[in-house]
């Protein structure tokens, strides 16, 4: 495995800034064990990784930690990803997804991203929850969107989520992600703030006011499911997506 270009679990505890107190509740620097872990679909494990789909077409993948996380009063959360077996221009992209549907909850295949429907081919999307969505490949032909290297924060509340530029909260373009490299995505939501970092880079590459805890409808606590998706679409234009590393570090900040 290439070195790890991870947040290390100090870091994520220090990006809680002024938050206390604060707790790590998870953190994977890899995969040697998937304890804790429920992974759906066409996840797997591999070697110190988990393949959350690998290159073929048609497939969708999630991979969700067991214990619901306090994400309401605000979080951190890292994962380490890069992309293998590029065919093509490759497809469709990866995801961090917070859910209070289930704990084997899985979207749709190709531009759903395994978090959302798939309007053409119609695959069904997880109700209740809020996406941030690492978009590689260009579906206007299909639905309305950003276009490819993209990131998207999508919701549609408590129901079905859905890639439609409807339901995306704002977004912006992104370096490409699928080069072979690792990179690590990073999403601090504090205050009714969230906020989307890349590479270790200060300043974010999206930006965006939101309440989780008005926008989904969480457990008593503010807790809701946290995991990562994935999916492919065509056979001619795929690319396995690997998760080399997962932390969050959930942030109790007064109000």
């Amino acid at each position: 495995m290439r070195p790890a270009k991870q947040l290390t679990l100090l870091a994520t505890l220090a990006a809680c800034g002024l938050a206390a107190p604060a707790m790590a509740d998870f953190n994977y620097p890899n995969f040697a064990s998937t304890a804790g872990l429920t992974l759906v679909g066409n996840a797997t494990q591999t070697s110190n990784s988990i393949l959350v789909t690998p290159s073929l077409g048609s497939q969708a993948g999630a991979v969700w930690v067991n214990q619901k996380q306090m994400v309401s009063s605000g979080f951190d959360a890292s994962m380490t990803i890069h992309i293998d077996d590029k065919q093509g221009q490759g497809a469709d992209g990866i995801a961090l997804v917070i859910q209070n549907s289930s704990g084997e909850a899985l979207g749709g295949r190709g531009g759903g991203v395994g978090y959302g429907d798939n309007p053409t081919f119609g695959f069904s999307g997880i109700p209740n929850s809020v996406a941030i969505v690492f978009d590689m490949w260009n579906n206007n032909v299909n639905w309305p969107e950003p276009g490819d290297n993209h990131v998207s924060i999508q919701s549609n509340g408590t129901g079905a989520n859905s890639p439609l530029l409807q339901y995306s909260l704002g977004n912006a373009a992104t370096p490409d992600l699928s080069d072979g490299q690792q990179h690590v995505l990073r999403v601090n939501y504090t205050a009714g703030i969230m906020s989307v970092y890349i590479d270790g880079n200060l300043s974010p590459v999206l930006q965006r006011a939101l309440d989780l805890s008005s926008l989904i409808s969480l457990d008593q606590g503010g807790n809701a499911w946290v995991g990562v998706t994935a999916a492919t679409g065509g056979t001619a234009d795929r690319e396995a997506h690997v998760l080399d590393s997962f932390a969050l570090t959930s942030c109790n900040i007064p109000t």
